[in-house]
């Protein structure tokens, strides 16, 4: 497995664990299945925040992993504004055709809020509407491309609240794709951060939210000149992302991520009386109290024998990368162990999950990955 960048180096017993006589694999599979959830005690495992937040809601997360590290009402539900057009720009980058030319409606044209300022009858392509949406945080840009990708708004809600859902952004409800107020338009802050996981996973997202400048221009050659409203791209080291949002009903509100070193991190503040200071606080706090650690199990983790052919046996591998986020002063404890059967079945085939690969630090599990069937051979 190759090392997760900018992890730390320390040193991991394996202990294959084995249960007596013939165990099976589908316990060591339950196993895997387990939810996972430290928690991280403040003032003893991790320092203490050296802030007092102001935000409503606030949460750290890792996006490697989607380990939530620290957390403040990030499950009520509140207004997102335009942090909404993270899941805007996601859908329609899923679509793809980025190059297509879409006539803009008057319907988008006259979007109120913040606005690209795009004319009724204007066409322009996708790639530049989204430039729009990302960095001008542009209403207009977000009207324009639902109506593109599903026909209208409220069809390209439906599709917002589907896809929210599979992303596992239970505790949302979208109603439009570009924030303005709602009664039926929430979200949490752990939710916008599932949403801009996702995202950030795509190149073409990540290239946009990292912009702190833009000109685009439409099919008939008219400029737009933008900058981006997250002003945190100029005044932290390592900020590359992500979005704001602000109206009335939700106050300010920003998704911002961060890498350092190859350690990227995650932080959402919902109606904050600094949205700049607040989120570049928490993401230094997570710098100095967490380190990415990664398992060093590569190729081959055991060989066991198959039952009833006395000479057959099976090479066991890690079928997922096994790696966690943990505080500082965990790091030198932090152990893998193997939970395998004593024996496989004579059926093994290649592929087949049979263990659960565990990393773990002071008897608490952080992370777990499947074992797999490797090869087989009836060699000695």
């Amino acid at each position: 497995m190759r090392p997760w960048p900018g992890a730390a180096s320390f040193a991991l017993a394996a202990v294959l664990a084995c249960a007596p006589g013939r165990a099976t694999a589908a316990r060591a599979d339950d196993l895997w299945r387990t939810p996972v959830v430290p928690h991280w005690r403040v003032g003893r495992e991790i320092g203490p925040l050296p802030f007092a937040l102001g935000s409503a809601s606030a949460l750290l997360m890792d996006p490697v992993t989607g380990r939530v590290l620290y957390e403040h009402a990030a499950f009520v539900r509140r207004p997102p504004a335009s942090t909404t057009k993270i899941l805007t720009a996601y859908l329609v980058l899923q679509r793809g055709d980025l190059d297509r030319v879409v006539t803009v409606s008057r319907r988008a044209a006259t979007t109120e809020g913040s606005r690209m300022h795009l004319r009724a009858g204007e066409r322009i392509r996708v790639r530049a509407l989204l430039t729009g949406l990302l960095l001008r945080s542009g209403n207009d840009a977000a009207e324009a491309l639902a109506e593109a990708t599903d026909g209208s708004a409220e069809r390209f809600a439906l599709r917002m609240n589907r896809v929210a859902r599979a992303l596992g952004a239970r505790g949302s409800h979208f109603e439009n794709p570009h924030g303005l107020p709602d009664p039926r338009h929430y979200t949490t802050a752990y939710d916008l951060a599932r949403i801009a996981r996702a995202a950030l996973a795509l190149p073409a997202f990540r290239a946009l939210v990292t912009l702190e400048h833009a000109r685009v221009e439409d099919e008939e050659g008219r400029v737009f000149d933008m900058t981006n409203t997250n002003r945190l791209l100029q005044v932290m080291a390592g900020a590359d992302g992500v979005k704001t949002g602000t109206t009335s009903a939700a106050g300010r509100c920003l998704v911002a991520s961060a890498t350092r070193g190859g350690f990227p991190l995650l932080a959402v503040v919902l109606r904050s009386p600094d949205r700049w200071g607040e989120s570049a606080a928490l993401l230094e706090w997570g710098y100095r109290n967490f380190v990415p650690v990664a398992s060093p199990l590569a190729g081959r983790v055991a060989r066991l024998p198959l039952a009833g052919r006395p000479f057959a046996h099976a090479d066991v591998i890690l079928a997922a990368p096994l790696r966690a986020v943990v505080p500082r002063p965990l790091v030198p404890r932090v152990r893998t162990r193997l939970w395998l059967p004593a024996r496989l079945s004579a059926a093994a085939r290649p592929g087949a999950v049979v263990g659960t690969a565990v990393l773990e630090a002071g008897g608490r599990v952080l992370a777990q990955a499947p074992l797999a069937v490797g090869t087989t051979s009836d060699r000695h």
